[in-house]
């Protein structure tokens, strides 16, 4: 089996992964998926607020861990990172669930104060285990998350291009860096009316 340890490369595209408190499994496109040890991105942080209203809702701070004001009523605390699994999986986590939300903090106050020191790594973590809080409905299982130290960044952790949100108010926003890309991409690709299928 391949690990982060290892020197093979594996392509693989990155998706959205969640936690549900129910049975505590991990998500992806529907379906269970095993974590074991995992990496994190620390340049992809993202703390804010976040809400479900027909659609995701999120704001972020300029800078990670830095409390901005809440939207409106609703909002609840919100944060983004992406991971890279021991099988060499890329996953986006961002969330604002309670419980994922509290995890998350758990697992930043491990690593967060050592990142200027550390530029150019990863902080690994091992995955496993929780912590049961008990609210007066239910009980939110915290998934735990053991540091286990920096390593140095694994060529196959790339974090992809696109940034949220692309479209605002009926306009399309992009970093120069996107645009760059896609404007690349387009010159690739040139285009006739043969291309166009009505």
């Amino acid at each position: 089996m391949s690990t982060i340890f290892d020197n093979d490369v594996s392509e693989t595209g990155t998706s959205f992964i969640m936690h549900k408190n129910a049975d505590k499994n991990w998500y992806a496109g529907g379906e269970v998926v095993s974590l074991d040890k995992i990496m994190i991105c620390p340049d992809t942080i993202k703390t804010g607020w976040g809400m479900w209203n027909g659609t995701y809702e999120t704001t972020y701070a300029d800078t990670p861990f830095i409390k901005i004001p809440k939207p409106e009523e609703g909002y609840s605390e919100a944060f983004s990172i992406n991971i890279f699994t021991n099988d060499k999986q890329k996953f986006l986590w961002s969330r604002f669930s309670f419980g994922e939300y509290q995890a998350f903090k758990k697992m930043a106050v491990q690593f967060y104060k050592d990142i200027e020191a550390n530029k150019g790594k990863v902080p690994v973590f091992q995955v496993g285990g929780y912590e049961v809080i008990e609210l007066k409905a239910l009980n939110v299982n915290i998934p735990l998350f053991e540091f286990l130290g920096w390593k140095d960044r694994p060529a196959e952790f790339v974090v992809p291009l696109w940034e949220e949100p692309m479209i605002a108010d009926g306009e399309v926003s992009m970093s120069d860096k996107v645009a760059a890309a896609t404007q690349a991409q387009i010159d690739r690709q040139e285009l006739t009316d043969d291309d166009i299928p009505f």
